[in-house]
């Protein structure tokens, strides 16, 4: 069964079969239908973007121009989004946050409405950030080795599981390195070659040439 609004021009009509009903507006040429369960459905032929909806309130869409689907969760709110090349994508519009993973690396990736980026890699089990305040990149990796790098200054800093040891470098490959279960400090000339290190007990300072072997006490 059919009718028309002569008023609109829009066409209605039901399946008694399925249950579904139909209704097309000549204005935009949107076809919209909806099913027995409360499913909402629509396309639009400018675009050809499919719309459906569901009785939890649910929200989809199809592009087949460009292969993407978006899903929304009535829950939280969450916006999801799937391409043809695997891509894969979420916003929460609550926290401001979105997540991407890129099908071709596994890595993925995240960004926080303060401007905070994130990315992880599943097979590596190392995991990146870079804070928008000062520039500073972070990275740990599955055995808990953690580095930074300050873009700014060149200087970049890394820590040692294992035995406790902070090691960092500056803009002139000068290295320095502290261990924190004695803490005695390091410190590397890169035009010279000498390491120097400080005793934090007798706060003597002492230098070493590796290439001689000479060990003396600076101060």
């Amino acid at each position: 069964m059919w009718a028309s609004d002569p008023s609109t021009g829009v066409a209605y009509a039901a399946d008694p079969t399925t249950g579904i009903y139909y209704m097309a507006d000549p204005n935009t040429g949107v076809v919209y239908a909806s099913d027995a369960l409360g499913g909402q459905y629509a396309a639009d032929p400018t675009t050809g973007v499919v719309y459906a909806g569901d009785a939890s309130g649910g929200l989809y869409a199809a592009d087949p121009n460009t292969g993407v689907s978006y899903s929304a969760d009535p829950t939280n709110g969450v916006v999801y989004a799937a391409d043809l090349a695997g891509g894969f994508y979420a916003a929460d519009p609550t926290t401001g946050t979105t997540i991407a993973m890129d099908p071709t690396t596994g890595l993925i990736h995240a960004a926080d409405a303060l401007g905070g980026l994130y990315s992880a890699d599943p097979t590596t089990g190392s995991t990146y950030a870079a804070d928008p305040t000062t520039g500073v990149i972070y990275a740990a990796d599955a055995l808990g080795n953690m580095c930074s790098a300050d873009p700014s200054t060149g200087t970049t800093y890394a820590a040692d599981p294992t035995t406790g040891v902070i090691y960092a470098t500056d803009a002139s490959s000068a290295v320095y390195a502290a261990d924190l279960n004695t803490g005695t400090t390091y410190a590397a000339d890169p035009t010279t070659g000498i390491v120097y290190a400080a005793d934090p007990t007798t706060g003597a300072v002492y230098g070493a040439d590796p290439p001689s072997g000479a060990v003396w006490q600076v101060a």
